[in-house]
Formats: structure tokens, C-alpha cells, sequence
């Protein structure tokens, strides 16, 4: 059975490629190489990940991220925090969509700049994490637009998405 840390771990190593390791991966994110190693288990388990090429399998990612993320992981806007945006709130989505400002989603973090709705990360570590690597941020970001969004933000999650796995829209 997935848990959410390894979606964290699966979308970092496919920005990674095949260069990383255990240590460098768990120091990334923010958790124990042990996490990782699990991780990487269950994803290689549920036919997302193949262990001895170190490759993530996109079209199997791109399905459970589309049609499973929401059931699996699902998540609510809660109270106002300050925090960093996510969702329709961050890049890329950000551009895409005209937002009111009383609709910003946040992951709660004490060094956030923005006030909104908080939205409960995959995974604790994913606000530092996010900080410290503007790609995984933004697959995050698509991420929560999957969870949250409604349909107008989970078609251009979808999009941006596909961008970012493929190369193309």
C-alpha cells in the first residue's frame, strides 16, 4: 500500500534521473534513508518505479497521479496559516487562472510569506523540500492542483503535468 512520502520520493527521482543515491535523495527531502529505501519499495510494489534501472515508469505515475491521487491522498482547504502557495496559487497554475485572493492555498511553514487556506502536504517535509528545488516545487504544486483543484484547475494540472513528464502538452 502507497503512503503519500513516496509520491514525494518517486517525483524527486524522476527530476534526479539516475543520479542519485540513497543518502543524497533522503538528505534532499528532508527524510531517513530508510524512508526512501521503503519508498522506493512500495512504488517498485505498485508498478510505478523499476528498481534495478532506477527508472520511474511516467505512464503509470501519470495515471495514478490523475485518476488515484485525489482517492488515495485526498486533502480539504483548512484554516487561514501563513505559509508558501500551492495549488492554483503557485507556478505554473498561478498564471494559467484568474483567482480570487480570498481562494490562496498554502502549506504551512514558519518562514511563509503568504496568507491562505492551508492545504496539508503529501508529506511533512514537502514545504522545505519544495524551498530548496523549483522543479519539485512546481510538480508539488500540479500535485495539490490534482487534489484541491476543481475541474477548470485539475484540466490545467493535467496539462503542466503531462509538460513536465513528456516534454509536450
Amino acid at each position: 500500500m502507497l503512503r503519500p512520502q513516496d509520491i514525494l520520493v518517486l517525483l524527486k527521482v524522476y527530476l534526479l534521473g539516475q543520479d542519485w543515491t540513497y543518502s543524497k535523495l533522503a538528505k534532499s527531502l528532508n527524510i531517513s534513508s530508510s524512508e526512501v529505501h521503503g519508498a522506493l519499495k512500495r512504488c517498485e510494489e505498485s508498478n510505478l518505479y523499476r528498481g534495478e534501472a532506477k527508472r520511474v515508469l511516467r505512464g503509470s505515475l501519470e495515471e495514478f497521479l490523475i485518476h488515484g491521487l485525489k482517492y488515495a491522498f485526498p486533502t480539504r482547504p483548512g484554516a487561514l496559516v501563513t505559509g508558501i502557495p500551492t495549488a492554483h496559487s503557485a507556478e505554473p497554475l498561478k498564471d494559467l487562472l484568474v483567482v480570487n485572493d480570498r481562494d490562496v492555498y498554502v502549506w504551512e511553514y514558519e518562514t511563509g510569506k503568504v496568507k491562505g487556506q492551508a492545504i496539508k502536504p503529501l508529506y511533512r517535509s514537502v514545504p522545505k523540500a519544495a524551498k530548496e528545488d523549483r522543479q519539485l516545487y512546481e510538480l508539488l504544486s500540479l500535485v495539490d492542483g490534482l487534489r484541491v483543484g476543481k475541474m477548470r484547475e485539475r484540466e490545467l494540472a493535467v496539462k503542466e503535468l503531462r509538460k513536465r513528464l513528456y516534454g509536450k502538452s
